[in-house]
């Protein structure tokens, strides 16, 4: 799949106030939309993923390890591999984000 179109790719719920629609993945990286409802949480978590993101809309509140961030548009933000983290939305949002090595869960 070297090139796709958002409309051609299904949304799965997540958890509540929280939806992913994968957009695309290479033999080593996956990318997606996350789209969270305002007070939407994604909670407190770990993988073996390194995971990169880029707020578009939307503000929330993003920990990684023992640090509190808040995001708005334009701010991007690395998670290491196995460092927990967690997401609090502060209003609607949309984001992209990109795991590395590619999730074989969120190939949909």
């Amino acid at each position: 799949m070297p090139t796709t179109s958002n409309t051609d790719r299904p949304f799965a719920d997540m958890m509540p106030g929280v939806r992913r629609r994968t957009l695309l993945w290479g033999e080593t990286m996956l990318m997606a939309e996350i789209h969270l409802e305002e007070g939407g949480v994604v909670p407190l978590h770990d993988h073996v993923y390194e995971q990169i993101g880029y707020c578009i809309e939307g503000t929330f509140d993003l920990t990684i390890g023992d640090e509190v961030h808040a995001i708005e548009p334009g701010n991007c933000w690395v998670v290491p591999s196995n460092v927990p983290h967690e997401a609090t939305a502060t209003s609607s949002c949309f984001l992209i984000e990109a795991w590395s090595p590619a999730r074989d869960d969120y190939k949909d």
